[in-house]
């Protein structure tokens, strides 16, 4: 086949230095003719969220003192990087994330929703997990963020519309959700495809 087809097969002339400069400078002059882009500048988001999350070494055999023992752990110095020692929040890992399996599953209120009651709040299985602001109390005081998980797939919630419409009668859970944040002290959020509640702008 090579030795038919290689007259064929032409090479692109090799870019000269003015022509990079071309290239540059129209660049330049495009990004300029339609804006820059801007951002709010909060310190925030200026990396990926690093971390650890709880569902790829426990799966759904998690509880309070597994998470608090990874805290313990990421700020832990017993690692020498360069010699000196360091913990993996020193190296920017400083959220612990729980994921699945933190609700009681169950069938509440007339909707029978799967982990929120007929209020709207989620519903934590206190056996494994019996004080949620304790355990993100402690990680802040490691100087930890502390994640959380919602629209999760154990339950597979039916609170919402799988659809992806605004349903009134799952509101109620978005705002449970947002509630139950700030009252357990989370500082983030996961959420997945895994329940019902995917209306994100509602």
């Amino acid at each position: 086949i090579w030795g038919r087809c290689h007259h064929r097969l032409s090479v692109a002339p090799v870019a000269t230095h003015g022509r990079l400069l071309a290239m540059k400078t129209a660049t330049v002059v495009l990004a300029l003719a339609f804006g820059v882009a801007s951002g709010l500048d909060n310190g925030l988001g200026r990396t990926p969220p690093m971390g650890w999350r709880s569902w790829n070494l426990y799966g759904a055999d998690v509880n309070q003192t597994l998470i608090e023992g990874i805290m313990e752990g990421m700020v832990s110095k017993a690692r020498l990087v360069d010699g000196v020692p360091t913990s993996l929040c020193d190296l920017g890992y400083c959220d612990v994330g729980l994921d699945d399996n933190w609700q009681e599953c169950g069938s509440y209120g007339p909707d029978e929703w799967t982990y929120h009651n007929e209020l709207g709040a989620p519903v934590v299985n206190n056996e494994v997990f019996p004080d949620f602001i304790a355990m993100t109390n402690k990680a802040h005081e490691l100087g930890l963020t502390s994640g959380w998980y919602g629209n999760n797939c154990i339950c597979s919630d039916s609170c919402g519309d799988r659809d992806d419409n605004k349903e009134e009668s799952g509101v109620a859970c978005y705002q449970g959700d947002v509630n139950a944040l700030y009252q357990f002290g989370f500082d983030a959020v996961k959420l997945d495809g895994c329940g019902a509640q995917r209306d994100l702008d509602l």
